[in-house]
């Protein structure tokens, strides 16, 4: 096995206590600042009474508190009950790393003056005592109860700051309850996401059956009739309607592809899809980003479809003559919105609009459709950007 150099060996000691000093003081650090939140834990648990915003702000301070001081982000966040008891824990915890702080801040106080009283033989007020009257003795019989007493402070302020990080973890994770909740909306969600796809399927194949293949026999009639014709002029007019036919069944087949994935979207990005989506709209669309980097695959189809299927539905149902399409980017979320200047009364339990809907919330996004009669139609999506 090799051995490092001893100024190796040495160095990383060093290192390593360095390290091991830090991670104390952040610890510390992190323990006092909960003790100077105290009142607003109990504002937290005061105003429960009233709403639940003061506690899920608290909850924030909180978790900001315990990523800066141990480097781990934490989330998610207690909810309901279990946050009103993470506040309670925390109070109490507050007011004992308090307590603590101040003993220590108090034994390090009379330590000092002790060994400066028997340094200078100076009186000591502490213990009133005259000057000459504390010796190294006397500090040498304090010292043993002092380190005992300081050994114990620690140990408080240890336990303490363990169970500030651990107290987090156990409550922030969802119960038994909870966890019933998410399994059924994610078996309702499985089941939209079936029903979407499904329904998805049927229309493509339904464009594929009413379109390109309408206009596929077309074309197949027109190039029969261009074989048995003598007439060169005839035969000449038949081709071009068959080469117009031709370019007919490639746009119906473009459209069909660009409804299950454009390749553009992989290919360029979110942007430039929204871009090719105005462009090929009859209807004028203004669009409207902050969009500057890459997203996440997933996250961009998502957010393709809804405003591809939104544009599709105002171009059926709405009889506008605008829509504006906007995308943004916030901290954890991309947020679309398309809106129309229509007739209004978009049904939300439509196939279009409902399987957009289930693409959303299976990305554990939001979907929201207002939508009154008479206009304007407004359709908003938050998606995780993950």
């Amino acid at each position: 096995m090799t051995r490092l150099p001893a100024g190796a060996q040495s160095r990383s000691a060093d290192s390593a206590l360095r390290n091991g000093l830090r991670t104390v003081l952040r610890a510390v650090g992190g323990a006092a600042i909960g003790t100077l939140l105290l009142p607003a834990y109990l504002l937290g648990l005061v105003a429960a009474g009233f709403s639940a915003r003061p506690a899920q702000l608290v909850a924030i301070l909180e978790a900001r508190r315990l990523s800066r001081f141990d480097t781990a982000a934490r989330s998610p966040q207690p909810h309901g009950r279990r946050l009103y008891l993470y506040l309670l824990l925390r109070t109490v915890l507050a007011v004992a790393t308090g307590y603590l702080l101040v003993v220590v801040a108090a034994g390090v106080v009379f330590a000092v003056v002790m060994v400066v009283g028997a340094a200078t033989r100076g009186p000591v007020g502490m213990i009133d005592s005259a000057a000459g009257e504390v010796g190294w003795g006397t500090v040498a019989y304090f010292f043993l109860p002092g380190v005992l007493v300081l050994f114990l402070v620690l140990s408080g302020l240890v336990a303490t700051v363990w169970i500030d990080r651990t107290s987090w973890a156990a409550l922030a994770r969802p119960g038994a309850g909870e966890l019933e909740r998410q399994v059924d909306r994610l078996n309702t969600t499985l089941t939209d996401v079936v029903a979407a796809v499904d329904a998805e399927r049927r229309r493509i194949e339904r464009d594929l059956h009413d379109g390109v293949q309408q206009r596929v026999v077309a074309l197949s009639i027109l190039l029969a009739r261009a074989e048995r014709t003598a007439d060169p002029d005839r035969q000449a007019e038949l081709h071009a309607r068959a080469r117009a036919e031709t370019q007919g069944v490639l746009d119906d087949l473009r459209d069909v592809a660009w409804r299950i994935h454009p390749a553009m979207l992989a290919r360029d990005g979110l942007v430039v899809a929204l871009e090719a989506l105005r462009d090929r709209t009859p209807v004028p669309v203004r669009l409207l980003t902050d969009i500057t980097h890459e997203l996440e695959g997933a996250t961009q189809a998502a957010a393709y479809f809804v405003a591809s299927e939104a544009v599709t539905n105002v171009i059926k149902h709405a009889r506008a003559s605008s829509i504006e399409i906007q995308v943004r980017r916030t901290r954890g979320d991309l947020l679309l919105s398309v809106q129309d200047d229509g007739v209004g009364g978009a049904d939300a339990s439509g196939p279009g609009l409902s399987g957009i809907a289930a693409r959303i919330a299976a990305r554990g996004g939001q979907l929201r459709i207002l939508s009154p009669a008479g206009g304007p139609t407004r359709i908003e999506a938050a998606i995780p950007c993950g």
